[in-house]
Parts: C-alpha cells; sequence; structure tokens
C-alpha cells in the first residue's frame, strides 16, 4: 500500500514539474484538481495513469470493489448532474450489472479549463465506450455524444468432444479448462434433461459446439498474438449421451439482440431450462441493477429495490407467473403500477407503466399482458422498473430468479429456430468429419501404469478441437 501511495504521489510531483518545464502551469485548483484524484479511496487504491498531451489530460483509471461507473466518475471529480447524463446514455448502451474490479474507465479533461471531454469505458480488449461532451463558450453543456468503438475481429467455430471421466460433468469441463461461465451454461441446459446426480456414469459421451471470437492483440514484448475473447463466447450446440442419462442435444436460437428468446431449446422448440419465472419484457437490457445505488433524480445514495429494465414508452409489459392482482394503482414516486401475487407467496410489481390493462382483484396467467411501460412517477426516462417480494414480505433481487421468455416456442420463432438447427448441424457435420480425420491420424495410445495401479490413457477428444472461420 505504501509503494502504491509514493508511486502516485511521485506521478502527481512529475505532473507538476511538467507544468511548470513547459509552462504550461495553470491555475493552483486546477493542479489541485488532478493530484484529488490520486488520493487514496476507503483504504484501497486505484491504479491511475495520466498522460499530458497538447490540451487535454487524460486520466485512465480501474473500477475498485464495491465501486460502479457514478463512483468512478466521482472519484474523477465530473459534476454529479453530468454524472447522471453520461451514466444514462452509457446504460442503454452495454450492462453495467456484469462489471468486475479492474476494470479500465478514463476521463479526458481540457488543460486550459479542466472540463470534461470525453468519459471512456473499456469494455473489453476490442469494445470501447465513449461519451463527449461539448460546451458554449460561458461552459454550458450543449451537446452530448455517444460513440461505440469496435476493434476487428474474427467468429470462428470449435468443436469439443470428450468422455465423462470425472464424477460429475462439471468437474470434466473444468479439467478441460473451460471458464466458469460456460460450464455454469453447460451444465444449467444439459441439467434440464439430464439427471446428473443419479443417471451419469464413467464413460458418457457429451460435446460442445462453440462459437467463439478472435482478434490480434500485441504482447508485452512487442509481439502480435491472437487472443479469444471469453465473454463472447456461445454454446451452439449440446450434445450428452449415456446407457443411464439417455441421448439428449440443445440448440441455442439468437432472436434479436436482447430477446428474453434467446436461449437453448430442443429441436421441436422446448426450452432447456429448468422451470422459472417468465421474463416481463420481451427484451432484456438492465440499466440499474438491485441493490445500493445514487438516485438518478434526487442524487441521494439509496437502496434500489429492483431492477430497471430498458423500455420505450408503450412496450408490452407481462405478468412473470400465474396470480392474482393486489394492486393497480397510481402514486408520485412508482408512477402507475401493478402488484400481482403468485401462488408461493410473492409478489412481483410493475412500475412507471404508461397504462395498467388489470384491475385489482383479477387473475392473470403467465405472459399476459398487464400494462404498458411508460415514465410515469419520479423518474429520468421511460424503463420497466421490475420488483419481487418474498412470502415474509422481503425485497429479494429479481435476477436471482430464474426466468425464460416461454416454455415452448411455436410459429414464426420456431420456424427460425429450426432454419438455425439447421445452420448448425452444417457446421457441426463439417467438424465432426475433420474431427475423426485428425483421431484417424494420431498415432495408437496405449494402455499405461501409474506407480500405484495399473490405469488407462484416455484419448480425450477436446484434444482434437477443430476451428471453422465465419467470413
Amino acid at each position: 500500500m505504501n509503494v502504491k501511495v509514493f508511486s502516485i504521489v511521485a506521478l502527481a510531483v512529475v505532473l507538476l514539474a511538467t507544468f511548470l518545464f513547459f509552462g504550461v502551469f495553470r491555475e493552483d485548483t486546477q493542479i489541485s484538481q488532478i493530484e484529488d484524484i490520486c488520493m487514496e479511496q476507503e483504504g484501497e487504491i486505484a491504479e491511475e495513469i495520466i498522460v499530458v498531451e497538447d490540451t487535454a489530460v487524460v486520466i485512465e483509471t480501474t473500477l475498485l470493489r464495491g465501486e460502479g461507473p457514478f463512483n468512478v466518475m466521482e472519484r474523477l471529480n465530473i459534476d454529479r448532474r453530468l454524472r447522471q447524463k453520461i451514466i444514462n446514455y452509457l446504460s442503454n448502451e452495454t450492462d453495467f450489472t456484469t462489471l468486475r474490479v479492474g476494470e479500465r474507465f478514463a476521463g479526458v479533461f481540457d488543460l486550459d479549463t479542466n472540463r470534461l471531454l470525453e468519459f471512456v469505458y473499456f469494455q473489453n480488449p476490442i469494445t470501447t465506450h465513449r461519451v463527449m461532451i461539448f460546451y458554449d463558450e460561458e461552459g454550458n453543456t450543449t451537446e452530448i455524444e455517444y460513440v461505440l468503438e469496435e476493434r476487428p475481429s474474427e467468429i470462428r467455430h470449435r468443436l469439443v468432444r470428450g468422455t465423462l471421466n470425472s464424477p460429475t460433468l462439471e468437474a470434466e469441463l473444468r479439467s478441460m479448462g473451460f471458464s466458469t461461465n460456460l460450464v455454469g451454461v453447460a451444465t444449467n441446459v444439459l441439467g434440464s434433461r439430464v439427471a446428473f446426480r443419479t443417471d451419469a456414469r464413467i464413460g458418457d459421451e457429451f460435446s460442445l459446439l462453440l462459437r467463439e471470437t478472435f482478434f490480434t492483440d500485441t504482447a508485452e514484448n512487442g509481439e502480435v498474438v491472437e487472443r479469444t475473447l471469453g465473454e463472447r463466447t456461445q454454446i451452439l450446440h449440446l450434445f450428452y449421451s449415456g446407457v443411464r442419462a439417455g441421448t439428449h442435444r440443445g440448440y441455442r436460437f439468437f432472436d434479436v439482440p436482447n430477446s428474453s428468446y434467446n436461449a437453448h431449446y430442443t429441436d421441436d422448440g422446448k426450452a432447456m431450462i429448468f422451470a422459472g419465472l417468465r421474463y416481463p419484457l420481451d427484451r432484456i437490457h438492465i440499466t440499474s441493477a438491485y441493490g445500493m445505488r445514487r438516485h438518478p433524480v434526487t442524487g441521494v445514495r439509496t437502496m434500489h429495490h429492483g431492477v430497471d429494465y430498458r423500455a420505450r414508452v408503450g412496450t408490452p409489459v407481462y405478468a412473470v407467473a400465474e396470480g392474482r392482482v393486489v394492486k393497480s394503482a397510481q402514486d408520485n414516486l412508482n408512477g402507475n403500477y401493478v402488484a400481482i401475487r403468485h401462488l408461493d407467496g410473492t409478489t412481483s410489481y410493475y412500475l412507471h407503466l404508461s397504462r395498467r390493462n388489470v384491475a385489482v382483484g383479477a387473475n392473470v396467467r403467465a405472459r399476459q399482458q398487464i400494462g404498458l411501460s411508460g415514465a410515469t412517477g419520479l423518474v429520468t426516462g421511460p424503463h420497466l422498473c421490475f420488483r419481487i417480494r418474498d412470502a415474509r414480505g422481503q425485497w429479494i433481487n429479481p435476477s436471482n430468479k430464474r426466468m425464460i421468455a416461454t416454455p415452448q416456442l411455436a410459429g414464426e420463432k420456431l420456424e427460425s429456430l429450426q432454419s438455425q438447427i439447421s445452420e448448425i448441424r452444417e457446421i457441426y457435420e463439417t467438424l465432426s468429419t475433420e474431427l475423426v480425420q485428425a483421431k484417424e491420424s494420431e498415432p495408437q495410445l496405449t494402455e499405461a501404469k501409474s506407480e500405484n495401479e495399473k490405469e488407462r490413457t484416455y484419448i480425450r477428444s477436446f484434444s482434437f478441437s477443430f476451428f471453422a472461420s465465419v467470413s
């Protein structure tokens, strides 16, 4: 901790010396503002990089534990009213609920006026979000512009096959080097069809068809290398077969971006997920998560008991489960809202509606339209605030509830799924052929002995993973 403090203070001193040497020294308040950004924050130091350009100062910082973008901007001394405008722009374009400690942000400040020119969020190695601010001669904000930057990348497909040699599929996939996220997706999807605790057996076969994103990067030694952007990896096809478990296949369906229908289904359109609530909207994009936050209107740090979803005025809002309407009302805080009591004793709330389609006492079914989203009540713009109370009346995080759009696709969506399955099968068959050819060209492996007992050296087919690029 002392070394970091010394390094940051030394950096501030060097910066000050640079100002003096080149004759660009500004008022003491300007220098102190930059120094303040380098101060210790609640016992933890943010990694700061300060670059002085001809007309601007660029301060790059990292996200600390327990922080969000609002806190980062607060550390950068950005005006509170401007912070909220920036958050509104960014939250419509990216999901801040998945932020991790260490993610990078930057502020670009005018060297003469200290005004914020840009706020930058480096989402991943190839995606950068920029919010640019423009001012008039009096220093008033005249325009805010959002820019998305994407570095070139390439989509490839990879087929991975394996045999269960571990007690569980989860352990097997982890031993193969899969990320926690992909392991979770695979086990949850297949777990909706296979009772792994009772039916999985050593020797069961499985395979995953992956859609991966590749990009070129520069290593520390200056060498150009190729990397995978893990957070964009998708499982297009899952296969599992065992004597006790039976044979099961699942396919990833892509509807439209952020669609609640984007999930894994069987070839006849059945959702491969444990029974869950329905989504309240057709498209899901979280703009404000459950938990402590600074209220966008009042600026006061308070507990947010729900999840805010982006939704234009007039977007259909659906009941997440069967139940009875216990509230259909309007007030200054929540605007038009509906509350539904469900069979398990929980109550779901739908706030800031532009219209309510149900009355108190009405029985509703899952996925029934109960109103239209809006911007009524104490809000800065249109969205749906969705909340859940448990049977004891305590607020719970809706994001912890498993949700689906439908248990069975039908109509145009089912047709679209089946069309996508045809494409997936074509890729699968192509890679399967290459996989077999590669295995046949490999030298035969024989039995091996360990120090304690005989054991067979299994040929794990994930060693023969093949790629197919998408043009």
